[in-house]
């Protein structure tokens, strides 16, 4: 866990990584955005500056992603074949695709 979440409860960083795992497993976007609203609604982090993460985005994906795919991390277990540039993609995907539907509501 990077330091800067560490104020994040639990059942907050597993929303988030919950949205990027069916981001990383190309469900339709219908149905990530249905989450995303979800998430919104009960007050759950959809973006990584929720999260506490500014700045670099690019750099804490890269970062996570590589923490998410060490030896024994359950990513490995995921449906589709995983690899840095995947997982980091799909959470700056999921970071994307909020701000782009916060964005369409305004």
């Amino acid at each position: 866990m990077l330091s800067e979440t560490h104020g994040m409860l639990h059942g907050e960083n597993v929303a988030f990584w919950t949205l990027c795992l069916l981001m990383l497993e190309n469900r339709p976007i219908q149905e990530i955005e249905e989450m995303i609203r979800f998430c919104e609604q009960v007050g759950l982090p959809t973006t990584l500056a929720e999260l506490g993460l500014t700045g670099d985005l690019r750099y804490y994906a890269n970062r996570i992603a590589e923490a998410s795919l060490a030896e024994g991390e359950s990513t490995h277990a995921c449906p589709v074949d995983v690899s840095v540039a995947l997982v980091s993609d799909s959470i700056l995907a999921v970071d994307a695709t909020t701000t782009r539907m916060r964005a369409a509501r305004h």
